[in-house]
């Protein structure tokens, strides 16, 4: 695996449309407690919530495919002590086994947001082989 790049863009008119309809049921599939935490304790949670959307979507293109139903929750969007955002991996067979798998090194977000749509970039490159 090389280098590869993932985008995504997020209506934060949508993302608050979904919320409303949907409530927790749809926050609690698509984020974790520790995501949902933090995008809570927010002035403008939405714009949050649809930055990470955003996030997760750009790791998900920047990742080799795999087959099986896409584990939202095992990609988590968090942020470092000095604010900076990093992307988190877990579940056996979601986005940590595929990464495992296919010699991913590092994955690097950024993410931006103003009232209207929130933005991600996710660059993953590879690891270093044994």
């Amino acid at each position: 695996m090389g280098c590869s790049i993932g985008t995504d863009i997020v209506s934060v008119a949508r993302m608050e449309a979904l919320v409303r309809a949907y409530g927790s049921r749809f926050l609690e599939r698509w984020f974790t407690p520790l995501e949902i935490r933090y995008c809570g304790s927010k002035a403008a949670p939405i714009r949050h919530f649809a930055a990470r959307f955003a996030a997760k979507e750009a790791v998900v293109k920047a990742l080799p495919p795999w087959d099986g139903p896409l584990p939202w929750r095992s990609i988590e969007i968090v942020d470092q002590a000095r604010g900076g955002p990093t992307v988190r991996l877990s579940g056996a067979f979601g986005a940590a086994a595929v990464a495992a798998r296919t010699n991913v090194g590092d994955i690097r977000v950024s993410l931006s947001h103003c009232d209207s749509y929130a933005t991600a970039v996710a660059v993953v490159t590879p690891g270093s082989r044994r």
